[in-house]
């Protein structure tokens, strides 16, 4: 590295990574409008590193699926001045795009747009850049120690697999080097020609993202405490809560209300448990359950990311809550199974008045989903279950939902008090809800066992066999 380059090693050794937090106001997004990483809100912890020198800097970003992106955005100091330039690149370093800014304000995000939008595939990486001739430009280090996510857009963590935060020093050029995991506040505008399906219109106002998650007018402040909880009968209002290592609850009766939780939530002790209500839990790209443990109870609250939407031991109530949208790695070393609702043995559970919805599509490592409902007999048999007046959203897995009933579990031989009734299943592409049907079986004859006025959306009954 240059002498430039070690300069700024020194400087940025010394930028201290303060999250900018924003009093948010919480308001529905439209699905159809372009999207960034960062929103015109969201501020550089340091918004000038005292560098004067030329250099090119990037964001390593995917999109989950396909679209155009329309142009480059990047934080400005007032002390970075003079000429811009905006770039995107494949992964391997091939310029697709090249634009030049133009009408800048003095400071704070500038845009600037593509002659011609640029299509990108889902969930290759691209690099987006723009090159500075005077620096001054803004850094957080450790701004990516975690992924940032933001609708279908995902910027990783900062790995020796995957870096993140990129720069190259001199006339430009595709970038690189990394230094200490540093958010340089480069961002694009992506527009989606093929979105995550969006829920069609179901009988009798099931949950959806309109009526889930924190309520309309709320205003949210950002938690500023620590995220492992201790404290018997904590409760959480109107946060945001932004964890870098997730959200432990090691306490009995901790509620997060009217909040967004932008990481995975769970209990984490004997003798813990969490209330989820009226919020929404963005669990972001991890293996992780968005929540899970035992002993949780969520409430018309909105549950994205992780590879399951609610993992459950025992002891759970999910209800009034829209359960979808997780995430499938397509660079793991192996194929992610996903679920809407998850348990691998245990008792205690009821579903009641959800949307459920598990909803990657099947990749080429050969992940995607389970079911949207999966009660399987791994660790422990299925007892006392009650799934009741849930909307099963048509899958692109398998099945919508396995009720315990999977004799070549350890334990999926014999399960007892499982009670379905009253749920409305979609037929979806397939007509089967599934790929292959609606369940994948389910044991009449076990003590308990219920099966009952379960119909297709379009009416007429639902056979699990």
């Amino acid at each position: 590295m240059n002498h430039r380059a070690q300069t700024v090693r020194k400087v940025l050794a010394a930028v201290v990574a303060v999250a900018a937090f924003v009093v948010v106001t919480a308001t529905p997004a439209s699905a159809a409008d372009p999207v960034s990483l960062w929103s015109d809100t969201d501020t550089p912890g340091t918004i000038d590193v005292d560098d004067p020198s030329a250099v090119e800097l990037g964001t390593r970003f995917r999109a989950a699926v396909d679209g155009t992106v329309t142009g480059v955005r990047f934080y400005k100091s007032a002390a970075n001045t003079g000429t811009h330039t905006g770039s995107l690149w494949t992964e391997d370093g091939d310029r697709l795009a090249q634009l030049t800014f133009s009408n800048e304000t003095a400071s704070g995000w500038q845009t600037a747009t593509f002659a011609t939008p640029v299509p990108i595939t889902a969930n290759r990486f691209y690099i987006v850049s723009y090159h500075t001739t005077t620096g001054h430009y803004s850094a957080d280090n450790n701004g990516f120690a975690q992924a940032r996510d933001n609708g279908p857009l995902h910027a990783p963590a900062d790995t020796p697999e995957k870096s993140n935060g990129l720069f190259r020093y001199g006339s430009g050029g595709f970038p690189t080097s990394t230094f200490a995991a540093t958010n340089y506040w480069v961002d694009v505008t992506f527009t989606p020609t093929t979105t995550t399906p969006e829920e069609p219109p179901v009988p009798g106002g099931f949950p959806n993202e309109a009526n889930t998650g924190v309520p309309a007018g709320v205003t949210l402040t950002p938690f500023t405490e620590p995220c492992k909880f201790h404290t018997d009968n904590q409760v959480i209002d109107g946060k945001i809560v932004d964890c870098t290592d997730g959200i432990q609850v090691y306490a009995a009766n901790v509620t997060f209300r009217n909040s967004i939780i932008k990481q995975a939530v769970e209990t984490n002790a004997g003798g813990a448990s969490i209330t989820i209500v009226d919020s929404e839990v963005r669990a972001g790209a991890t293996s992780r359950a968005a929540v899970s443990g035992t002993d949780v109870t969520v409430l018309r609250s909105e549950i994205t990311g992780g590879q399951h939407s609610v993992r459950c031991d025992n002891d759970c109530l999910v209800q009034d809550s829209y359960l979808h949208d997780q995430f499938n790695d397509p660079d793991s070393s192996f194929g992610y199974h996903n679920n809407g609702f998850l348990s691998n043995g245990g008792t205690g559970m009821v579903l009641r008045h959800n949307t459920l919805w598990c909803s990657p599509p099947d990749n080429e490592i050969g992940g995607g989903c389970s079911t949207n409902l999966s009660l399987f007999g791994d660790f422990e048999p299925i007892t006392d279950v009650t799934v009741e007046n849930n909307y099963f959203h048509a899958t692109p897995g398998g099945y919508c939902g396995s009720f315990g009933y999977n004799p070549g579990k350890n334990f999926g031989d014999n399960p007892t008090g499982v009670v379905v009734r009253d749920n409305v299943f979609e037929r979806g592409p397939s007509g089967r809800c599934g790929g292959v049907g609606p369940a994948t079986s389910f044991l009449t004859t076990g003590p308990g066992n219920l099966w009952s006025g379960n119909t297709w959306s379009d009416g007429g009954p639902v056979d699990p066999a």
